[in-house]
């Protein structure tokens, strides 16, 4: 079974956090099961560019990225924020190899530029994920950690969403199973409410209908990604409350409802459920 496990930034900030998802993760690492973890560290980003007296700016929940702000990306995403995790995880017994998109051309993007014109700078879009690095860490022994910095055909460095980083590797991995690990309890409709599935065709009147915003609406656009290119299932998860025993279910597949979970589906798949 291969899975990709994508951890929100907010579920690292701390110590604490951190020792909790890996934890998590050495939950995984049973025969049979080949996990790639690739996570975010937006909050760290916007904390250390405040700290540079760089202002932060968000475009459809994508933040834009001068040349000032990406050498703080790389800094960050593969620096600070993947080593703190790969600490947590060496001192949860939990062999792992920190890497970025720019290893092995493992995260190959180009320069995103939206419909309307919305220019990100140095925002890449993903062209195609190169599972042969992490397949080899794999093979070895250890569990892939992967930072959401991609490479350019010219060499360009560019900033990417890592939920659109974690779709990606899942799609061009063929995984079986992708989990979000967030810090909120999952997608909300327009009264607040938890919405225990959602079907891919609910997507966008969801979006049109201003329920979602900022890094939601990101994630859900990742997540029709991730459904229109045949992955039939997709959990966004509250990290900071689901329980190992909990995590099993969600990436075995399983369409049983857990608290502070939400199963994102493809109809077809809603209606054998």
């Amino acid at each position: 079974m291969k899975q990709v496990i994508k951890i929100g930034g907010t579920l690292l900030e701390d110590a604490a956090g951190r020792a909790r998802m890996a934890a998590l993760m050495a939950a995984q690492a049973r025969p049979g099961r080949r996990t790639l973890v690739v996570h975010g560290g937006g909050k760290q980003l916007t904390a250390y560019l405040e700290r540079a007296g760089v202002k932060s700016e968000f475009v459809n929940g994508l933040r834009v990225t001068s040349a000032e702000a990406l050498d703080a990306v790389v800094e960050v995403f593969a620096g600070t924020v993947n080593h703190s995790l790969l600490a947590a995880l060496h001192a949860a017994d939990v062999p792992s190899v920190g890497i970025s998109g720019i290893d092995g051309g493992c995260l190959q993007a180009e320069r995103l530029h939206g419909d309307g014109g919305e220019d990100w700078g140095f925002v890449g879009r993903i062209t195609q994920a190169n599972p042969r690095v992490w397949e080899a860490q794999l093979a070895a022994g250890f569990l892939p950690v992967l930072a959401c910095v991609a490479v350019g055909a010219d060499g360009q460095i560019y900033n990417v969403n890592a939920d659109q980083a974690a779709v990606a590797c899942a799609v061009h991995w063929q995984a079986d199973s992708l989990v979000f690990l967030t810090d909120v309890d999952g997608v909300c409709d327009s009264a607040g409410h938890v919405l225990p599935q959602l079907s891919a065709e609910q997507i966008p009147e969801l979006i049109r209908s201003g329920a979602v915003a900022g890094g939601m609406l990101a994630k859900l656009n990742a997540v029709q990604e991730a459904l229109a290119a045949g992955i039939s299932q997709v959990r966004i998860v509250n990290g900071h409350t689901v329980e190992e025993r909990d995590l099993s279910y969600l990436d075995a597949g399983s369409d049983a409802a857990t608290a502070g979970t939400v199963m994102v589906s493809s109809l077809a798949v809603a209606k054998k459920s």
